[in-house]
């Protein structure tokens, strides 16, 4: 891993705005007049520090270069193209001492671009000067050691010795244009690679790594051809579950469908590269049965962000092998594979194509991905967040549509459906069914994933419960917008009916007696959310609405499970709302009623079941070959099977729901006479 990876998950800790932060530093070299300096910024910080509130702000570090003392107070800093806005005052008290660092957001934008940044005394003399070029993100401009006279290009580092830090390339303006767009295409071609910048020297890879430190100089074009005969590489690496390690499933034994993903830079005569240029090419493929009618999403990001022994997101890895050896102790449940860490510091760059059903690209951006999930994280298939930000590249928000679906999101998820593997189905059809409800749900559409150009397997392509989706969905503003879990609220006291909005609640309740679900739900899988304050709108109005997310587990599979009893009996706030509202069992079991015979009426239900089957079938087969190493008839033979199961309980289901719900009201009391 390069120097900047292992920095990223240091976690190391910036202060809050106005805060200062004091480092003691390893060395310190009087090279410069000042006895204070800018001696490192970063104007793009998307994962690498985060400051105590969870923030990732772009910062500026000062040094002392002197054996004494200073005081800081009043200092300024400002943006030489807009001083009045882009200014940060030190608050009084600051010091800072001998050889040490102050690092402060210093509230202003500064453009990745390039800027132009001046520090000043208390008495508003002049202190330093730096102009900061074009920068890529989690990267500073930093002196090469502290307070030297010289600057490069640098990992962060963050309140440390600036020496400790890996010099990296100078990221330049252009680009490398390719003579064909990605896509899909019947027959092999010679791509043909070219730079804005004709006096550059482009360096390409065909297997998703960084074209800067792996990639081949280009001396004329590249034959695209249909790869899935090569040998497997990323799908062959069983470090990615334990069920791979422990021989409880089988690697893919055949060759997986393989597409072409050209990664391309530029360098120039100084050593600066430009950003990565991204082309993923599909030969072949619109003849395939299994890819017909069916949207594909790309996913290209270096392989060692992916499967790296220390970091890479998608392997047990280092920390896992550590565990094992120690006999697991507790203190590594929380993170015990790489896998499972989460938050910002996990995501790694990516670039992200998505193509329609008729294999039209839809979107075509760079992005930020993290493995997503709960305990499905320690399948051999893995879902993914995509988050999009400008810092890569692409857009704070993206849109496109598929299967005459319009997505404008600022995230998305890939989501492979937890452990509903058998028909990956349970989801989308809680989502079809109560999408026009007051409960908060997410779109999907169908797809098939290729990660770094093999076959990933079969996934949807789902709306992210965020805040930003619950604003642009409610019309409410995101800063007010507060998210909980089930895990959140101790006792009844944490539930008082008059927080909840009481349709959503029991439209909820009954979505999910319908549904069956247990196990997992409501200790887990049960969030809500409201607004902080009353905005005047019907969903801004501060009451608690649920979200309806990860049926996948375990519903849709008793028909005679007993949910009103189960809820009674495993879920305290569900009894104290019965006990405590006179109307709620009556309302709750006419609204399950009322939702049988609308939203999950039998035969609604079962025709969904079949569309889906039939839009779904062909990828599915693909998808139970790949991560069971099965053949094509046993895949179907498995998928056939479960998909009948669950049209069985949909079958089965209405007639134990009239039965428990006359029982229900019958010991509470609320039956009629």
């Amino acid at each position: 891993m390069t120097g900047k990876q292992e920095y990223k998950y240091l976690y190391i800790i910036l202060p809050a705005v106005l805060a200062a932060l004091f480092v003691s530093a390893g060395r310190f070299a009087v090279r410069v007049s000042s006895d204070v300096v800018i001696n490192e910024v970063c104007t793009s910080n998307v994962t690498c520090v985060r400051d105590d509130n969870g923030n990732f702000p772009d910062w500026i570090e000062l040094y002392n270069t002197t054996g004494e003392t200073v005081d800081l107070s009043g200092y300024v800093i400002y943006k030489e193209s807009n001083p009045q806005k882009g200014r940060f005052e030190i608050p009084e008290g600051i010091v800072i001492d001998p050889g040490a660092y102050y690092v402060c957001d210093p509230g202003f934008s500064m453009s990745s671009d390039g800027c132009i940044i001046t520090l000043l005394d208390g008495k508003g003399q002049y202190k330093d000067r730096v102009a900061v070029p074009k920068l890529k993100y989690d990267t500073a401009y930093a002196r090469v050691s502290d307070g030297d006279a010289e600057w490069e290009t640098k990992e962060p580092t963050c309140g440390w010795a600036n020496s400790d830090g890996e010099s990296l390339w100078q990221l330049i303006d252009g680009e490398v244009y390719a003579s064909a767009e990605s896509g899909f295409y019947a027959n092999d071609l010679d791509l043909k690679l070219r730079s804005s910048n004709r006096l550059r020297t482009i360096y390409y890879t065909t297997d998703g790594s960084d074209p800067v430190r792996n990639g081949t100089k280009y001396n004329g074009s590249i034959h695209i051809s249909d790869r899935t005969d090569e040998a497997n590489i990323y799908s062959a690496i069983p470090e990615i579950s334990t069920e791979y390690i422990n021989s409880e499933t089988a690697l893919p034994s055949f060759h997986v469908d393989k597409c072409t993903v050209v990664r391309a830079v530029a360098k120039d005569i100084k050593g600066g590269y430009t950003d990565v240029s991204t082309y993923t090419y599909f030969v072949g493929f619109d003849a395939r049965y299994a890819y017909s009618d069916m949207a594909v999403v790309s996913l290209s990001a270096d392989p060692e962000d992916l499967f790296d022994y220390e970091d890479g997101i998608m392997v047990l890895g280092e920390n896992y092998d550590e565990y094992v050896a120690a006999g697991s102790p507790v203190e590594y449940d929380d993170d015990r594979a790489n896998f499972l860490k989460r938050g910002r510091t996990t995501e790694i760059p990516a670039a992200v194509s998505v193509y329609d059903e008729n294999h039209k690209k839809v979107l075509d951006t760079r992005a930020g991905v993290r493995v997503k999930g709960m305990s499905s994280r320690w399948d051999p298939q893995k879902s993914f967040n995509v988050i999009f930000h400008k810092a890569y590249g692409g857009n704070y928000k993206e849109s496109f549509k598929a299967y005459d679906t319009g997505f404008t999101v600022h995230s998305l998820a890939l989501d492979k459906c937890g452990q509903d593997t058998g028909t990956k189905m349970m989801d989308t059809i809680m989502e079809y069914c109560m999408y026009d409800n007051s409960c908060a749900t997410a779109r999907r559409i169908p797809c098939c994933v290729f990660l770094d150009g093999e076959y990933w397997g079969f996934y949807w392509i789902a709306e992210r419960f965020d805040r930003a989706y619950l604003a642009d969905r409610y019309g409410v503003d995101k800063n007010d917008i507060v998210i909980e879990n089930t895990d959140e609220f101790d006792s009844y006291a944490d539930w008082p009916p008059e927080l909840f909005d009481r349709e959503s609640l029991i439209e909820y309740y009954a979505s999910n007696i319908i549904t069956a679900h247990e196990g997992d739900w409501p200790h887990m899988n049960f969030r809500i959310w409201r607004t902080a304050s009353d905005e005047g709108s019907k969903y801004g109005d501060g009451m608690y609405r649920p979200v309806i997310l990860d049926m996948n587990s375990s519903s849709m599979k008793y028909a005679d499970f007993n949910s009103y009893d189960y809820l009674m009996e495993e879920f305290s706030p569900f009894r104290h709302l019965t006990g405590d509202d006179d109307t709620f069992a009556t309302e709750l079991v006419a609204k399950v009623d009322s939702m049988c015979a609308e939203e999950f009426e039998k035969g609604r239900v079962l025709s969904l079941i079949d569309d889906i089957y039939g839009r779904i079938h062909d990828q599915m087969i693909l998808d139970r070959m790949r991560y069971t190493d099965c053949s094509a008839a046993d895949a179907e033979k498995s998928f056939d099977a479960d998909v009948d199961a669950l049209r069985e309980f949909y079958m089965d289901r209405y007639e134990y729901l009239d039965m428990y719900g006359e029982d229900y009201l019958a010991g509470t009391g609320s039956g009629s006479e």
